[in-house]
């Protein structure tokens, strides 16, 4: 699966799996969006060499799918500028079940580039991995990311109140699932 897109600014990007080559970049990547304190539950960026090869090794024993926006005009390890991950949730009775993580550099959103990520990342857990329904979550201050996920068909199921601490201040959790074959049906999931 590879897939080209052509941004507003002109830039030619590429939809593809992840490959071992990419690990920098796709951490490159999660560190800057860690840097800016605000879309997700994590202090730190990650700086070891064995922890990100580890995330790699870890994706293909479990199995799991993570799709890269790759934009060829720039060099490794800033080439990679958006990552989307079907994870598998951690009970055997729910192997039908994929939790998505996306992050998506900031100079890049509202451009399309997560909408095509998260569809591209839905067909191929369901063609790839069987996936029935995704689930995922993220911060109910993140209004963006909420009105996305709606736009794509995700239904808010819940919310765990006071769910994260950045500072002195408390974030709500708003969890989401999707069912595939909806998706799929639905006008959505005609990209």
């Amino acid at each position: 699966m590879k897939e080209d897109y052509t941004l507003e600014n002109g830039d030619t990007v590429i939809f593809r799996h992840v490959k071992r080559s990419d690990v920098e970049g796709v951490w490159n990547n999660f560190n800057q969006v860690v840097e800016e304190g605000i879309y997700l539950p994590v202090f730190f960026p990650v700086k070891s060499h064995f922890e990100k090869q580890n995330w790699y090794d870890n994706l293909q024993k479990a199995n799991e799918i993570c799709i890269v926006v790759e934009n060829k005009s720039l060099k490794r390890p800033f080439n990679i500028i958006g990552q989307c991950e079907i994870s598998n949730v951690e009970w055997d009775a729910a192997l039908h079940v994929g939790n998505l993580g996306i992050i998506v550099q900031e100079k890049y959103r509202d451009e399309g580039v997560g909408r095509k990520l998260i569809d591209i990342a839905i067909k191929e857990s369901k063609k790839l991995l069987e996936k029935e329904k995704i689930i995922l979550s993220c911060f109910s201050s993140n209004k963006r990311a909420k009105h996305l996920y709606e736009s794509i068909g995700f239904n808010t199921i819940g919310i765990r109140r006071k769910q994260f601490q950045i500072e002195d201040q408390y974030y709500d959790e708003v969890l989401m699932e999707l069912f595939i074959d909806e998706y799929l049906e639905s006008s959505n999931g005609g990209f």
